[in-house]
């Protein structure tokens, strides 16, 4: 598959994984802005932002749930080897 159709994937996945999480420190809104992969697909890069909330918490939540998002990507995307997820705030790189 191309890097595009994974990206797309990814992002499709990993919202409804996050709408999924009941950590009281991500909101109910939570938008994944992009996905970029490295050119192996060893490391995904997930650019978060949301409405409400404190982003450093957000951040600390999603990367404390990063082996059930990964599990859920697994699941959904199929890749020889998962990704490694790393979450970042999607204000902090110009988009692409």
């Amino acid at each position: 598959m191309k890097p595009e159709q994974i990206q797309s994937q990814l992002t499709r996945v990993i919202s409804d994984a996050i709408g999924g999480l009941r950590d009281p420190r991500v909101p109910m809104i939570v938008t994944v802005e992009r996905v970029t992969v490295t050119a192996d697909y060893s490391l995904a890069r997930v650019y978060v932002s949301a409405m409400t909330g404190d982003m450093e918490d957000l951040l600390d939540a999603l990367s404390g749930a990063r082996g059930y998002l990964q599990r859920q990507v697994a699941d959904h995307v199929k890749l020889r080897r998962t990704p490694v997820l790393e979450f970042h705030d999607a204000s902090d790189r110009p988009p692409l």
